[in-house]
C-alpha cells in the first residue's frame, strides 16, 4: 500500500488524517453490524471492507492490528427451550458488549466469524419444526422480551420442550412461533 493509496481508501488529502479517519470508519462499520442480525451474505461487503481496512491499519503501524480477539462462550445443550433461549441471549450479550469494545479492523473481522460460530452453534438447537406457514424475516431479529415471555409462559403452563411447545403451539403467540422458525432456519443463512 502506498499513503496515496491510503489516502484514497481513506477518502483523506493528507496523511495526518489517517489514523482518525480509520477509527471514524471502523465506528460507522461496528455501529452498522450492531443494529442487524448477524447473516454471512449481509457482512460479505462489510468484511471485504474491514480487510482493507486492516491493510490500511498494518500501514500507519497502528497498534492492536496485530493482536488477535478471542470470544468464547458457553454452549447449553438442553432439550429445554427457555433455558437455550437464555444461554442464546446472554452469549449475545456478551459477543455485542466486546465486539463494541475492539478497536482494529482485524480483531473485528475475527469476532465477526466467532460471532457467526456462536450463531450457528445455538441455530442448530433450534429444531425445525413445523411451527406455521408464515416464514420468518431474517433481515430484521425478533424482539427478544415478547419471545423471552412467551417462553416463560409456556414453561409456566408445563411446556418446555420443542415438542411440548409443538403439540401446544395453538396456545403460543404468532410472535413466538415465528422467532422459534427464524431460529430454526437461521443455519441455512450462517
Amino acid at each position: 500500500m502506498t499513503p496515496e493509496d491510503l489516502c484514497s481508501l481513506l477518502r483523506i488529502e493528507d496523511l495526518s488524517e489517517a489514523e482518525d479517519a480509520l477509527e471514524m470508519e471502523l465506528f460507522e462499520l461496528k455501529k452498522s453490524i450492531l443494529l442487524k442480525p448477524l447473516l454471512r451474505q449481509t457482512l460479505r461487503s462489510k468484511i471485504l471492507r474491514l480487510e482493507k481496512l486492516s491493510e490500511a491499519a498494518l500501514f500507519i503501524g497502528l497498534p492492536g492490528e496485530t493482536s488477535s480477539a478471542i470470544y468464547e462462550f458457553e454452549l447449553l445443550k438442553t432439550d429445554e427451550v427457555l433455558p437455550l433461549w437464555e444461554a442464546y441471549m446472554k452469549a449475545k450479550s456478551s459477543w455485542k458488549r466486546l465486539f463494541s469494545q475492539v478497536s482494529s479492523p482485524r480483531q473485528t473481522i475475527e469476532l465477526l466469524e466467532q460471532g457467526l460460530q456462536m450463531e450457528l452453534a445455538f441455530a442448530t438447537q433450534f429444531e425445525n419444526r413445523e411451527w406455521l406457514e408464515e416464514d420468518p424475516v431474517f433481515g430484521t431479529e425478533p424482539d427478544p422480551m415478547p419471545v423471552q415471555n412467551g417462553l416463560k409462559q409456556a414453561a409456566d403452563q408445563g411446556f418446555k420442550t420443542f415438542s411440548e411447545l409443538e403439540k401446544n403451539k395453538s396456545t403460543l403467540s404468532k410472535e413466538l412461533l415465528l422467532a422459534l422458525k427464524r431460529l430454526s432456519l437461521l443455519p441455512k443463512y450462517l
